[in-house]
């Protein structure tokens, strides 16, 4: 019994000391992913969202969220707020497209400017390194810089807990940051509406979303 304890225990601590989680206030720890992940998509409707303009802009079959370039979707909010939490989702944008997702946002005004936008974008020229692909658009920079190939499926998880927040393109992480210790955003809420951006370009653009699941942090 003995032996297997050890065994167990040993690989909780190299789980914890590989990965981002650790047990300080500010970061993830096991008590916090005990909590399921919750779909954010029931596959049917937009039903799970707010849409932010024009419902024409926005189709969804087998799964797959569809904004076209051009239709005045604008971008979809989640029904209400959340503080920290884990998002995960998979996103497809055309060679060429802009798009985003939303953290910590307000119902009114620009959402990229009262909480945040992990940016996608496949624009050309490329994005520099504070507006491309994996950024806190405007903000913070993504470093490394992440895979930005068009007409594919990537994986996006944002994690927020308290100031801290994570953001991680095809398991590469490309921001850590403690926002109370960034002058310019150092004052942004910590609690706000999830969104979804809609293909932010004229026509012949698209950006597409499936696989939206959420787990809140304690």
């Amino acid at each position: 019994m003995l032996i297997r304890f050890s065994v167990v225990f040993g690989l909780l601590l190299c789980f914890v000391s590989c990965s981002w989680f650790d047990f300080s206030s500010s970061k993830v720890t096991v008590n916090d992913i005990q909590n399921p992940y919750v779909s954010m998509l029931n596959g049917d409707d937009l039903g799970e969202w707010v849409v932010m303009g024009s419902r024409e802009g926005w189709s969804i079959q087998d799964g797959v969220i569809h904004s076209e370039g051009g239709r005045g979707g604008n971008w979809l909010r989640s029904v209400r707020e959340y503080s920290d939490f884990s998002l995960i989702l998979d996103y497809k944008v055309s060679p060429g497209g802009n798009s985003g997702v939303f953290i910590r946002c307000a119902e009114e005004g620009n959402p990229w400017e009262t909480g945040y936008e992990c940016q996608i974008s496949n624009e050309q020229p490329p994005r520099d390194e504070l507006h491309c692909t994996g950024t806190l658009y405007g903000y913070v920079k993504a470093n490394p810089r992440p895979d930005e190939t068009p007409d594919q499926w990537h994986t996006y998880e944002i994690v927020c807990k308290k100031n801290r927040i994570l953001v991680f393109v095809d398991g590469v992480n490309t921001v850590d940051v403690d926002q109370s210790q960034v002058e310019n955003i150092k004052d942004k809420p910590l609690q706000g509406y999830i969104g979804l951006q809609d293909s932010h370009t004229e026509e012949g653009h698209y950006i597409e979303y499936r696989n939206i699941r959420l787990r809140e942090l304690k």
